[in-house]
């Protein structure tokens, strides 16, 4: 399954996607009405739900901000 990591900008989206890429880490940069719902600037990252927590951790300690999660998300 997969999850979408919403970010609080846009620019925090591509810098978290730029990330994500270096550590090979497959995702896809997603903008739509479930992600803005979530008080977010509505651009997320869908990523493989197996690696959420993995990513969140690695997304924080690099200094990104995360508005929220949800569930699945078709690519």
């Amino acid at each position: 399954m997969d999850t979408v990591i919403v970010l609080t900008s846009m620019t925090y989206a591509y810098k978290a996607q730029e990330i994500l890429n270096r550590y090979g880490i497959k995702n896809f940069l997603t903008r739509n009405a479930q992600t803005s719902r979530i008080r977010g600037c509505g651009y997320g990252l869908i990523i493989d739900g197996n690696q959420s927590g993995y990513v969140q951790k690695l997304l924080l300690e690099n200094g990104i901000k995360i508005a929220g999660i949800t569930g699945e998300k078709k690519r």
